[in-house]
């Protein structure tokens, strides 16, 4: 049986939001994430950093994954230990969800990855966000598309 408390939003989480944008002729996927602090049960609280990065050797459908895994990353290196990621790729996200609270092994390396750094966190979720209010992550994740490849910046 799983522990509803475990489950439960703390006060105190960073969010993370994630897009990714795919250039079909050079083969580079952009990835856009926009951090956000959350200090009291009063919703997200003020942007505190966007990223926009490039990189190559990912299948085009493997971009919004990468998202997450380059937004967990970034949570780990900058010492985050309760983090919520939110996608506008729901039924992956679902996937990931779900298999994190069931513990049931990823179906990709990738998605292993990303399970597997899960682990790290105090407490993690992962959540919805509509398209139309993920402007931000997506315009990070198409200026991603046009540096060079390797490269990131943070705004």
């Amino acid at each position: 049986m799983l522990d509803a408390s475990k489950f439960k939003m703390p006060e105190w989480v960073q969010t993370l939001t994630v897009d990714a944008s795919y250039d079909d002729p050079t083969g580079v996927i952009g990835v856009g994430i926009v951090i956000q602090s959350r200090i009291a049960k009063a919703g997200r609280g003020p942007i505190i950093a966007r990223i926009a990065e490039s990189h190559i050797g990912l299948s085009p459908r493997m971009g919004e994954m990468f998202a997450v895994l380059r937004a967990l990353e970034v949570a780990r290196d900058r010492g985050f230990e309760r983090v919520r990621i939110r996608s506008d790729y729901n039924s992956m996200r679902r996937d990931l969800r779900k298999r994190f609270r069931l513990g049931i092994a990823g179906k990709s390396k990738l998605q292993q990855d990303i399970l597997d750094l899960v682990g790290q966190f105090q407490w993690v979720d992962f959540a919805y966000i509509p398209r139309r209010k993920n402007q931000i992550a997506h315009l990070l994740s198409r200026k991603g598309r046009f540096m060079s490849p390797g490269s990131g910046v943070e705004i």
